[in-house]
């Protein structure tokens, strides 16, 4: 075995492997003894079973040059996208991308400590609209402040949006009231 006990557990935690990994150095441990291998040794055998089952994954060129979205300060599983996501575009609508994070947030980050976070993109609601939106995700656990002054001033640009097209509405209503009256004499 390369890697010794503690280095191959903390290497399939960080894989998100560990649990399946456990589970088969158990069963072969139990394998081993039932087949009268002494205690000791058939323990050290269900790590080597293990250690073979579970290489280190391969990596890919360009994450050694370049850290995957989210792996530095504490905050891994923002690049790890479901399978049953389709693929994410560039970018959405800014509005829907803070949506997006504002609406499931609680359910992907898990902050295990005040330096490390967890983000379960399996655990959203939805898929996000972009990896733009997941770009946001990271801000608002790296810097929260400046993710809610970011949704507060884009909930302002959109309710003075919203004010532009009432009043636009309104004058429109009057201008057609007026047309209708001069069509009527």
């Amino acid at each position: 075995m390369d890697e010794s006990k503690i280095e191959l557990t903390e290497r399939l935690r960080r894989e998100y492997r560990w649990e399946e990994a456990a589970k088969l150095k158990d069963s072969a441990r139990a394998d081993f003894r039932a087949n009268g291998i002494q205690r000791q040794e058939a323990n050290e055998a269900a790590w080597e079973a293990m250690a073979e089952a579970y290489p280190p994954l391969p990596k890919d060129p360009v994450s050694a040059v370049r850290p995957t979205l989210g792996s530095q300060a504490g905050v891994t599983g923002l690049g790890m996208i479901p399978d049953h996501w389709p693929n994410l575009s560039a970018n959405a609508s800014l509005p829907a991308e803070l949506r997006w994070v504002q609406a499931n947030r609680l359910s992907v980050v898990v902050e295990k400590s005040h330096s490390r976070t967890i983000v379960h993109l399996d655990r959203a609601h939805e898929p996000a609209p972009s990896r733009s939106a997941l770009s946001w995700l990271e801000t608002s656990i790296r810097n929260y402040t400046k993710f809610t002054d970011i949704v507060a001033r884009n909930l302002k640009n959109e309710e003075e949006q919203a004010d532009n097209i009432k009043r636009e509405r309104m004058a429109i209503a009057e201008i057609e009231a007026l047309l209708s009256e001069m069509h009527e004499d």
